[in-house]
């Protein structure tokens, strides 16, 4: 009697459920050999083994062991091919029932320890072949939305999922017990990476710092062949919500864990807006980046005599479009004078029917800009926190208090005269009425539309409650922030000056005639103050609205 040679398949879907001792899958195998050790006629010939591999996610066509079996079938190595369940050899309905049917026409005989042997001799079978893997398929699918959901409850109750800690964070036990008994991890912030992270966003948003810039002052200052900085690392650390102390999965965010913070919401949120505008990225070229370990004599001109404070946020009023700072070069009888510009490209080449000048002076518009600036300041600084913040909460709580008690009261007038036409209504239909009953339905449907109108408003009123706070809130910030802004302005270096200007300043535009019009995030006037127009050169429009957030 000929023996048939039988190859065994096992997979299991994670590495968790892998055997830790023996690096094994031992109930498969286990299975699979009993089952041999029943059939007369059967004989062990190979195993092949796939620890932590999908069947539901990855392709028949990407896994090795799929496709070394195959190769062995066409060899004729085996007569066999076992599994503990089917389900092991996929969960892809699209798939999985062809490739069983491919080795069954390849003279395979498919076999499972649990549901025996799959044969294609009727349609019948193949319908039967195919439902297995839909329904395998079905509850790969169930799974997955289970998994999902745990987590994503996880992440809203602000809970460590498992991984890798993020740079700035460390694993602690603190007690946490999981339902398979074990001890969870949680986060807390390393006491020695935590205020990296923190330098990380200063250079970002105080110092003027790109990405590049940013990774080789790192590798240089805090040297480790376990931690190599790259423009990439920035950008993620940037990006990732965690370092202001929330969890996040897809687009799902936990509330803020205030023990967790790294840094605030204001600076997490302006950084983002700088690496999404290219501010102030645009302020240093790779090659600029490369000139700071150079000695003064070997840097590029641009970098040295060039205008750059404003660049980003300076444009031409007449084609739209960013003005790049440069530097152009006059001989004089003591030698060359290098003069600082902003030049135009449109201009320059007459594109975009821009009509406009060609090169601007950087010093006589960062003159006009710097004078705004600092009257700006004053105007700040002259308002004391306390007096406006509270005037405005006692103005905003009288307002709004007003008109809620208003509508409240407009609200109870008409649930008491509902309630009394409904009384009216039941009366007429016994016949106790002198009132008509189609005329009091009229008049109830009527009370019922200015009650639900009288709701709306309720709710309206609300919501502009909720966003007036938060305006205020937002307010309160925003001047601590100006407030520091404007005492080390004057003192900081220009790096630091173009970043402060970068977040008070969302657009300035110049026209041909020097006439500049300068955009503000945050009016003055939001302090109670009134920023005065002295010379003609310059005119303000204060839009008062913030930095729009970037989506994590």
């Amino acid at each position: 009697m000929s023996m048939k040679r039988v190859l065994c398949l096992y997979r299991v879907s994670t590495k968790g459920q892998v055997d830790r001792i023996t690096d094994d899958i031992p109930m498969q195998r286990r299975e699979c050999m009993d089952f041999i050790a029943r059939m007369d006629d059967w004989t062990f010939y190979d195993e092949r083994v796939e620890k932590g591999v999908s069947g539901y996610k990855v392709s028949a066509e990407n896994r090795d062991a799929i496709l070394d079996i195959r190769a062995l079938a066409e060899k004729k190595k085996f007569d066999v091919l076992l599994v503990f369940m089917f389900d092991r050899l996929g969960r892809r309905e699209d798939e999985t029932p062809f490739l069983v049917e491919w080795f069954i026409d390849h003279g395979i005989e498919v076999w499972s320890t649990r549901e025996g042997q799959q044969k294609i001799e009727s349609r019948s079978d193949k319908l039967i072949n195919y439902i297995r893997f839909w329904q395998a398929g079905g509850e790969s699918e169930k799974t997955s939305m289970r998994v999902k959901a745990a987590h994503t409850q996880m992440t809203s109750d602000g809970l460590w999922r498992g991984g890798i800690a993020p740079y700035g964070y460390k694993l602690v036990l603190n007690g946490r017990i999981g339902k398979k008994n074990r001890q969870l991890y949680d986060l807390e912030i390393d006491e020695v990476k935590g205020p990296i992270v923190r330098e990380v966003f200063d250079l970002i948003v105080n110092e003027g710092y790109g990405t590049l810039r940013a990774a080789n002052y790192l590798n240089e200052k805090y040297p480790d062949p376990d931690k190599v900085w790259t423009p990439q690392t920035i950008r993620n650390m940037i990006r990732n919500p965690m370092y202001t102390g929330r969890f996040h999965m897809n687009d799902t965010l936990s509330e803020p864990i205030e023990k967790l913070r790294i840094i605030s919401d204001e600076t997490s949120q302006f950084a983002q807006y700088v690496l999404g505008q290219h501010i102030p990225r645009k302020y240093f070229s790779q090659r600029q980046a490369e000139d700071e370990a150079l000695p003064e004599e070997a840097k590029t001109k641009t970098s040295v005599y060039g205008a750059s404070r404003l660049s980003g946020i300076l444009y031409c009023a007449h084609c739209g479009c960013k003005l790049v700072g440069t530097y152009c070069t006059k001989q004089r009888k003591n030698g060359a004078y290098h003069r600082p510009i902003y030049r135009c490209y449109n201009g320059s080449v007459k594109a975009k029917h821009c009509d406009g000048q060609t090169v601007y002076s950087a010093a006589k518009i960062e003159a006009a800009v710097l004078e705004v600036v600092h009257q700006y300041f004053r105007n700040i600084t002259k308002t004391v926190s306390g007096v406006w913040e509270e005037q405005a909460r006692i103005q905003l709580k009288s307002k709004i208090a007003y008109q809620l008690k208003s509508a409240r009261a407009e609200r109870e007038k008409l649930v008491a005269q509902e309630e009394r036409l409904r009384q009216e209504v039941m009366r007429s239909i016994m016949g106790e009425s002198d009132f008509d009953t189609e005329l009091l339905k009229e008049m109830l449907e009527k009370i019922k539309a200015d009650l639900a109108a009288c709701e709306a408003r309720l709710v309206e009123l609300e919501d502009e409650k909720g966003a007036e706070e938060s305006r205020m809130k937002y307010l309160a910030t925003q001047y601590e922030l100006i407030n520091d802004w404007a005492a080390e302005f004057d003192a900081a270096d220009n790096d630091t000056k173009k970043m402060i200007l970068a977040r008070l300043i969302e657009k300035i535009t110049v026209d041909k005639d020097y006439h500049l019009n300068i955009t503000f995030y945050v009016a003055a006037d939001s302090f109670r103050t009134q920023i005065a127009q002295e010379k003609p050169l310059i005119q303000i429009d204060e839009a008062e609205r913030c930095i729009p957030a970037i989506a994590v």
